[in-house]
């Protein structure tokens, strides 16, 4: 895990970067690019609460998005969408 210090600047950055309309997908790619080898689906909760002050169980269920890793519990790119649309498009 890594420390906040390491975490903020990127999360400040999602939050001034021109996102919102490139929808959750958009988000997720932006993050990956900031947090480079450190984007991983804890880091992307972590980014997604103090940037768009998502709540934990929602950020918790977007760290399931199918670009993480496989399985039956895995979220589309549409299932992302709709989980996080409450906070993307205020």
């Amino acid at each position: 895990m890594y420390a906040p210090s390491l975490l903020d600047p990127a999360a400040e950055e999602l939050k001034l970067a021109d996102v919102i309309g490139h929808g959750a997908t958009g988000v997720a790619r932006e993050a990956r690019t900031l947090l480079g080898e450190r984007f991983s689906s804890v880091t992307f909760m972590y980014v997604l609460m103090r940037a768009f002050e998502v709540e934990y169980t929602a950020a918790r269920d977007a760290s399931r998005w199918h670009e993480f890793h496989g399985g039956p519990y895995a979220l589309s790119d549409a299932d992302l969408e709709a989980l996080l649309a409450p906070w993307l498009t205020r």
